[in-house]
């Protein structure tokens, strides 16, 4: 372990003889001894560390006193401070009133002070009494004034001169070296230093046990000399500051600083200034001047008042000699009497345009007051029409929305009771057609085999029995013609069904009867309904036509329209859109109301409309899930229902609805060619058997009973749609197979053949080409000469109608062998 070096001067003593026995006997006693020789006050150890805790400390009679006098400098400058304070708010107050009396005049006086500095050129200064001219009526609170002179006299008594200054200075340098008014200032807010009683004594104090302050915060030393220094500074500038606005020269500095003009925005507005001189704006005077007069025009009266920039002209500037351009001068050019008369002439002309002008706008206006007194009395003149207007259009919203109410309840059930029928009649349709199928396969099963087999037995007897009666039936009523096996259709059903199918019927006419029975007649009749929709018509077309109420008249009918058609059974009865009520109601709509034209487009239209739209959608329904394309009265009764669409300008081939009529047509048919037409091939041995023979002419008079029933449906299906149907799918894809598979020689071939022949009509026939019948003669051929063989001539006088298309497209046609 080392010991510390030992520092000059006092140095701490040990004793280590009476070490314990001082320390038994008096264990707190502390001896204090100073020592006169230092200087300082020194702290002496004993030379061993440990020996004791007592030091010597000399005290500084000097130190105390100057302790007394800094606490003393405190307690003034504590006063002081309050007082200056007190003066500082004062001061602030009158300062503030003052800026803002002058905020409020600068703006006026600034200007004035401006021109006048400017205009007076030998002015450089203001004096005090032009600086506070305006500052006598000043509202400065005076209490406010008086206190604060009351309280510093000195300042405002009068202004101090250098002398008063320099005496001020020395007063302040004495002051400061005697030590006269200065009071002490502590270093620190806090008590460093405890005061004890006489027997006690202090330890060492040190630098960081007495240190109160943050060590964030920066230490801090004052000391009297700077307060006084700092004191006197702020003081001088006061004064400095008093002594400005006393001579007007911190007004512009603090009007500088509130503007935040610069050196540099200074300088460059100068320079602004100094770029258009006095001298560049006389020129171009004269040049205006020289211009006008070379020109004939008069002189322009110039302002010579002197403007603003114009002070700023740099009059250091010499000018030798003449400017090097002047402007335009006058030649010496003459003004003639007829210039000054086309001048004349030009404002003359001028002041007609304008009169021209005005009287036009005259002429407008007074063509506007016109048709406004115009359109006044028209209107006037149409009062009675627009009253008459607003009642019926009052009227018809009422019942618009009656009628609406009544549809909506009513169109549900209609629409029910046609379903209703709907399906009863598409049950019928699909066992009729199932029947008739498996008849087809059983019969030829019978014929493949020989035999009949479970239940084939008791179909088989049902048909023979449906056939007999229809034979009976035919023999009664159709005496002397003959018939042919597989023309008639068999719709036969047992008495029960039929009668389930007879009271459903009997139930939906029950309804369709009394549906409308709750309602009034101006919402059950359609013929009352159109009639108001007609009045609508005769008293406002424009806005019957610009609300498209034609549009929707069809939807409006369409209710009654339906449930008629569905009264009809357009299938079962024979019946036409001509014959029913609606159609008649339809065509008569108007008549009966005098002020509008029967040949009205929207009158006209308005039946095809109906149909197109309403009846062509439902007897789409219809033929799709009713009609058996082999039901021959079905088809008549649909054709003749359908034989006005041809008259009806709007069923095209635009028109969606009737396509899509069209389309369903054409895809009914080609089910049944498909599923329906079958026809057997036998062997010659098999041929000679009774049962085996009908069942294959029967199926061969079926194809021409389908024949016959897309010839019925000619006014809706074209030539060439027919000829496709016809030609191609049946007579060369199974007529030609039956007569060449069948007997040639016996005289069901020859009524084959004709009842072929007398189904191709002319029209049908000329849409063929060569290709067409190519085999259908061939065909010919085999049976004409198998009947020659036989000693017949079936073709005598039955085919010479048909000669003639035959021997155009082919010269060696059966014909031109045939005994004509």
């Amino acid at each position: 372990m080392f010991r510390k070096p030992k520092a000059k001067g006092a140095i701490r003593q040990r004793k280590t003889d009476t070490w314990d026995e001082e320390n038994e006997e008096k264990p707190n006693e502390r001896s204090i001894e100073i020592k006169p020789t230092p200087p300082r006050a020194t702290i002496s150890f004993d030379a061993d560390e440990g020996a004791d805790s007592a030091f010597k400390l000399k005290k500084d009679k000097k130190k105390v006193e100057e302790l007394k006098k800094q606490q003393k400098l405190e307690e003034e400058a504590e006063k002081f401070r309050l007082e200056e304070k007190e003066r500082k708010l004062a001061l602030e107050k009158v300062i503030k009133k003052e800026k803002e009396s002058k905020e409020e005049k600068r703006s006026a006086v600034e200007k004035k002070k401006y021109l006048d500095k400017y205009r007076d050129k030998s002015a450089k200064h203001i004096t005090n009494s032009e600086h506070f001219e305006y500052e006598e009526h000043l509202d400065i609170d005076s209490e406010a004034v008086t206190s604060s002179r009351s309280k510093f006299s000195s300042i405002f008594e009068g202004i101090p001169d250098s002398r008063a200054v320099f005496e001020a200075k020395k007063r302040r340098e004495r002051a400061r070296t005697q030590g006269d008014g200065y009071v002490p200032i502590p270093l620190d807010d806090t008590q460093k230093y405890k005061k004890s009683s006489k027997s006690e004594r202090n330890r060492l104090i040190r630098e960081d046990e007495n240190d109160d302050s943050d060590e964030e915060c920066p230490n801090n030393f004052y000391s009297a000399r700077e307060l006084l220094k700092s004191e006197e500074e702020r003081k001088r500038e006061e004064q400095e500051d008093f002594l400005e606005r006393e001579n007007g020269e911190i007004e512009e500095t603090q009007r500088r600083r509130d503007e935040g003009e610069s050196e540099e925005d200074e300088w460059e507005k100068q320079q602004i200034q100094k770029a258009v001189s006095g001298r560049k704006i006389g020129q171009l005077r004269t040049e205006k001047r020289n211009t006008a007069k070379l020109f004939g025009h008069a002189v322009p009266v110039e302002d010579d008042t002197e403007m603003d920039m114009d002070i700023d002209m740099d009059v250091d500037m010499e000018f030798q000699g003449k400017p090097s351009y002047s402007g335009p001068t006058n030649t010496g050019g003459e003004i003639k009497l007829e210039d000054i008369l086309a001048k004349l002439k030009f404002r003359i002309e001028a002041r007609d345009e304008a009169l021209n002008f005005r009287k036009e706008e005259k002429r407008k206006l007074e063509q506007n007051l016109e048709e406004n007194r115009q359109m006044i009395g028209k209107i006037e003149m149409e009062l009675p029409s627009q009253s008459t207007k607003y009642t019926m259009y009052q009227e018809l919203r009422v019942y618009s929305r009656c009628l609406l109410e009544c549809l909506n309840e009513k169109v549900a059930e209609i629409n029910q009771i046609i379903d209703k029928k709907r399906n009863c009649g598409k049950s019928r349709t699909n066992r009729l057609v199932l029947r008739r199928r498996q008849d087809m396969r059983d019969q030829h099963v019978e014929c493949a085999q020989g035999k009949r087999n479970g239940e084939a037995v008791q179909r088989a007897a049902e048909r023979e029995a449906r056939r007999g009666r229809r034979r009976r039936e035919r023999e009664s009523t159709l005496a002397g013609i003959s018939h042919e096996e597989g023309l008639s259709t068999d719709d036969e059903e047992p008495t029960h069904q039929t009668m389930i199918d007879q009271k459903t019927c009997d139930e939906v006419e029950a309804v369709a009867s009394i549906l409308f029975a709750d309602a009034l007649d101006e919402y059950s009749d359609l013929g009352k309904v159109l009639g108001r929709i007609i009045d609508w018509l005769a008293v406002d077309s424009k806005s019957f036509q610009d609300a498209y109420v034609y549009m929707c008249i069809p939807k409006l009918c369409s209710p009654y329209v339906r449930l008629e058609m569905l009264r009809a059974d357009v299938l079962k009865n024979e019946t036409s859109v001509s014959s029913m009520q609606w159609f008649r109601t339809v065509i008569l709509a108007g008549s009966e109301n005098s002020e509008i034209d029967q040949n009205h487009e929207i009158l006209i239209e308005l039946a095809p409309a109906i149909v197109e739209k309403v009846v062509i959608p439902f007897l789409i329904d219809t033929v799709k899930e009713e009609w058996d394309p082999l039901s021959l009265r079905q088809t008549k009764n649909l054709a003749n229902f359908c034989s006005i669409f041809e008259k009806l300008p709007n069923l095209n081939e635009k028109s969606k609805q009737f396509n899509a009529f069209l389309n369903t047509i054409r895809t009914r048919i080609c089910e049944c060619i498909s599923d329906d037409l079958f026809i057997p091939i036998f062997t010659p041995s098999a041929l000679d058997t009774p049962n085996c023979r009908q069942f294959h002419d029967r199926q061969f008079w079926i194809c021409i009973k389908l024949i016959k029933c897309i010839n019925a449906l000619s006014p809706l299906i074209s030539s060439a749609a027919r000829f496709e149907l016809v030609f191609d799918k049946i007579v060369n894809t199974h007529c030609i197979i039956s007569l060449r598979s069948g007997a040639k020689n016996d005289v069901a071939a020859e009524r084959k053949t004709r009842g072929l022949i007398q189904q191709l009509d002319d029209s049908l026939l000329m849409m063929g080409g060569i290709t067409s019948y190519r085999q259908l003669s061939s065909s010919f051929e085999l049976i004409a000469d198998a009947q020659k063989e036989a000693g017949r001539y079936c073709f005598k006088g039955n085919l010479y109608g048909k000669k003639k298309f035959f021997i155009e497209w082919n010269n060696y046609c059966v014909f031109n062998r045939l005994a004509i």
